[in-house]
């Protein structure tokens, strides 16, 4: 399976996002770019070896639903995206366009507030044209132990 990871970032908005229910979802960029199976909002690492530190990257879409590609949406407040295995929300280093998107405690931050659209947008909710992207560019090729 081809892998790569490029960074996710708070971009100019376009749409890359479609979005589920409430209960636990994957985030699937709208458009498959060079990969037929699609690549999800992701947490880098895997297990053990999970980086939450780390900004969130676009990774191929794990079919089985691995823990570091699992969301929940509006929670635990109204527009957080928040990861139930690790109990911490997506929150957008800035209100800029480019800046990353990493995993923070959830907190009352308007960082950690996101608009979730009909069309697959996903908008920072004190500034909607800044919404989900992938950087352009190469990525790199994601490794890991064969499961």
């Amino acid at each position: 399976m081809k892998a790569i990871t490029p960074l996710l970032a708070l971009w100019l908005m376009f749409p890359k996002a479609v979005l589920g229910e409430s209960s636990p979802i994957m985030i699937r960029l709208v458009d498959p770019l060079d990969e037929p199976e699609f690549y999800c909002v992701d947490i880098p690492g895997f297990r053990e070896n999970v980086q939450l530190q780390a900004p969130l990257m676009a990774h191929t879409l794990k079919r089985f639903g691995s823990a570091d590609e699992m969301w929940a949406m509006d929670y635990p407040s109204e527009g957080q995206i928040y990861a139930s295995e690790y109990g911490l929300c997506i929150e957008a280093a800035s209100a800029e366009p480019g800046v990353a998107l990493l995993l923070k405690e959830p907190s009352d931050s308007p960082l950690q507030r996101f608009k979730f659209a009909e069309n697959g947008y996903i908008a920072l909710v004190g500034n909607p044209d800044l919404g989900f992207a992938v950087v352009e560019g190469t990525g790199n090729k994601a490794g890991g132990a064969a499961i």
